[in-house]
């Protein structure tokens, strides 16, 4: 069925290419499109044949199970994939790899060690204010005080009247 469609056009548009008809067939199946398609960015061709390879996958994992989840999941799929335009994943992973280039390896390795030494240090700070904070004895009274000994009721608490 559509083969001979296929060719119907081929040959609508070879005959009749410069009448009525072979303008109206190139503007609707040829310009159309054609402008449709240059529209389309890298991001979004790599996202489809990212889903396109998905399906794939699933189907020859799953079988007739597999075509029926991706019938269902790919419209869902294909919309979330597209959503992230993947040009943009291009652009982080170029930015990251000139970060590395400018910083180079021995910035951030001695980024990492200052970071380290003061996390030890910030350590050893922390347990030494625990050992300052021993629980001294307290010394007995002097003598003469008035805190030698208790006098009577005073001691539980209890007024003397």
């Amino acid at each position: 069925m559509l083969a001979p469609l296929c060719l119907l056009i081929v040959l609508g548009l070879t005959r009749f290419d410069q009448g009525p008809v072979g303008t109206v067939l190139r503007l609707w199946l040829v310009e159309r499109p054609a402008s449709l398609l240059s529209r389309l960015t890298r991001g979004q061709i790599l996202g489809v044949i990212l889903v396109i390879a998905l399906g794939a996958a699933v189907v020859a994992l799953f079988e007739a199970e597999g075509v029926r989840l991706f019938a269902m999941a790919a419209p869902d799929l294909i919309a979330w994939v597209l959503m992230f335009d993947v040009t943009v994943l291009f652009d982080l992973a170029v930015l990251a790899l000139s970060l590395r280039a400018v910083a180079g390896w021995r910035g951030l390795v001695r980024a990492g060690q200052a970071l380290r030494a003061q996390t030890r240090l910030w350590v050893q700070r922390l347990r030494s204010r625990t050992r300052a904070r021993r629980i001294r004895r307290p010394r007995p009274p002097r003598p003469g005080s008035p805190d030698d000994a208790p006098q009577g009721a005073w001691t539980f608490g209890l007024s003397p009247a």
